[in-house]
């Protein structure tokens, strides 16, 4: 919220970000703010609607939609009060149990959220220290603005999503040379990834201070977040498990039949043995690389995500420390969530500020964008815009 509250972004970079999207809420921008009293005229004035609906509004609409409401407040402290009370008639409204607090620019819930804000590496290491537990392994995540979702590449635009087989097909007929030395989908999906294909993977890391440098990286005026996620041992797969192959040839198939895929594995009336039936086209595909393959496939592991290990036959995921969530057709976004790393029953939250200064701090340990993408081109960036 700090983002709104705070008044981080110029009129003129909201013009250019709707611009580059071609909105219709450009308008909203070419004129000056209203106040409170004209605000409502002056939308109907220009729209005579109300906002389309959250499925079909870009994330830089809404997001400009409600920062043009904010600017109708002159000051920080009249859109701190006004947040304060719209959360309270939201959780009147909807009898919601919380207890709504307020750090730097940033409202949460305190019964259920632990928030920690850290602006250099000193910070990081102590709130790192306070976060381990003997019977679950810690993997991290860095997202540079701390609006994103935990969400895989694939999931972020419905275009991608409906057409996960036909991107996936089209590089590996364009490319075929950078693919001969994959014999599984996972592989395949994997060097998909490193070269920027929406996937159904997200990327996660050992390495903590990894999970800082791309918390950093970008959008200096925003929180960035790290992301802990938890998992026990028993539930991290290794690249040759069953699970992995049966989600990583998901993209093998089209939308239409990964959705009736989905749909089966919610129907409670049809067994195990009617299910394997009806998917026999997917335990094909698996055995074209796995021979030995059962045709016993749990419903369930087809709605999972799972944590896999990578195989490190690449220099960035060694340099990276990388491991993947291996996302299956759940698009339920809360799934995700499971594997947020909760203490005493609160799901921890780490915001990043100050971030070009971390970033100072990184380079001094070897971590930045030279020596976590290795590749020619990215290090002779790096070393150009040093100079």
């Amino acid at each position: 919220m700090s983002y709104f509250v705070n008044a981080q972004i110029t009129q003129e970079e909201m013009l250019y970000r709707l611009a580059n999207c071609k909105s219709k809420y450009i308008e909203l921008y070419q004129h000056p703010y209203p106040d409170y009293e004209t605000a409502y005229q002056q939308w109907h004035e220009m729209f005579k609607e109300e906002p389309g609906s959250s499925e079909d509004m870009l994330i830089e609409e809404a997001n400009a939609i409600v920062y043009w409401v904010y600017m109708i407040f002159p000051n920080e402290e009249e859109r701190k009060k006004f947040t304060m009370e719209l959360f309270s008639k939201v959780k009147e409204l909807n009898s919601i149990d919380c207890v709504i607090e307020y750090e730097k620019g940033v409202f949460y819930n305190s019964k259920t959220i632990e928030l920690r804000i850290i602006s250099s590496i000193a910070d990081f290491n102590r709130a790192m220290g306070a976060y381990q537990k003997d019977d679950s392994v810690l993997y991290y995540r860095g997202h540079s603005n701390a609006n994103y979702r935990l969400q895989p590449s694939i999931s972020r635009k419905l275009s991608w999503l409906y057409n996960e087989r036909e991107m996936y097909n089209e590089l590996l007929i364009n490319c075929p040379t950078d693919f001969e030395k994959c014999n599984s989908h996972l592989e395949k999906l994997v060097k998909m990834q490193h070269y920027g294909l929406p996937t159904r993977l997200l990327d996660i890391t050992k390495n903590a201070l990894v999970a800082l440098y791309f918390a950093c990286e970008s959008q200096h005026n925003n929180y960035g977040e790290i992301i802990l996620i938890s998992a026990t041992k028993d539930s991290i797969y290794y690249p040759q498990s069953d699970t992995a192959s049966i989600l990583a040839s998901l993209p093998a198939f089209s939308y239409d039949i990964q959705q009736s895929y989905s749909e089966l594995a919610l129907d409670s009336s049809i067994t195990k043995e009617d299910f394997n039936l009806k998917v026999s086209r997917l335990i094909h595909e698996i055995r074209l690389e796995k021979p030995a393959f059962g045709a016993d496939i749990n419903k369930m592991d087809l709605l999972r995500n799972i944590i896999i290990l990578a195989t490190k036959n690449n220099n960035r995921i060694i340099k990276q420390d990388g491991a993947f969530i291996l996302c299956g057709l759940s698009q339920d976004p809360k799934t995700l969530n499971k594997f947020r790393y909760k203490k005493k029953g609160k799901t921890v939250i780490v915001l990043v500020s100050n971030k070009k200064k971390i970033l100072e701090q990184l380079s001094t340990f070897s971590i930045n964008r030279a020596t976590l993408f290795p590749e020619i081109e990215c290090v002779a960036d790096y070393i150009k815009n040093i100079y």
